[in-house]
């Protein structure tokens, strides 16, 4: 249980909204484009900047608007500018950590280690450990279809 713990910690630090009890992730959004199976969102993630007293000079990244595609039988149900709730489950969340961060991170001391210890030479376990993550994101790309799919969010109603 340390790990949704600590998924909670961090998700409340960055404000995104977080429904315990049903162990989801909520986001405000306004619809931006609407297609036959698919509806364009555009959110603006919640930070603490309002408190900040150099948020008018900050360019940081979770301040800028990001569009999520989601998948939908009846996308004419809605309308562009109309506000939406997106609802993404936490365990989708801590999955795409995983692949994303974890796995890298793992892989790369695992192979820098590794070739260290075969070939002795901090530059080539640095090169062959940096060249590791080539086949991994490749993998990750060619599977992006079948990623999207599961992890995706979906319009609350």
């Amino acid at each position: 249980m340390l790990i949704p713990e600590l998924f909670y910690i961090f998700v409340r630090a960055y404000g995104a909204p977080y429904n315990m009890k049903e162990r989801q992730i909520e986001h405000r959004g306004v619809v931006k484009q609407i297609m036959p199976q698919c509806v364009t969102i555009a959110i603006v993630p919640e930070t603490s900047c309002s408190g900040c007293a150099v948020a008018s000079v900050c360019h940081s990244s979770e301040k800028q608007e990001k569009d999520i595609d989601v998948a939908c039988t009846d996308a004419s149900r809605y309308a562009v500018g109309q506000e939406v709730v997106l609802v993404g489950q936490v365990n989708l969340g801590l999955r795409a950590t995983l692949w994303a961060y974890a796995v890298p991170v793992v892989l790369l001391m695992a192979v820098l280690m590794l070739t260290y210890s075969v070939t002795q030479s901090e530059g080539k376990s640095a090169v062959a450990a940096m060249l590791s993550l080539i086949p991994y994101y490749t993998i990750l790309y060619l599977l992006r279809d079948r990623l999207q799919r599961t992890f995706s969010f979906r319009i609350k109603t």
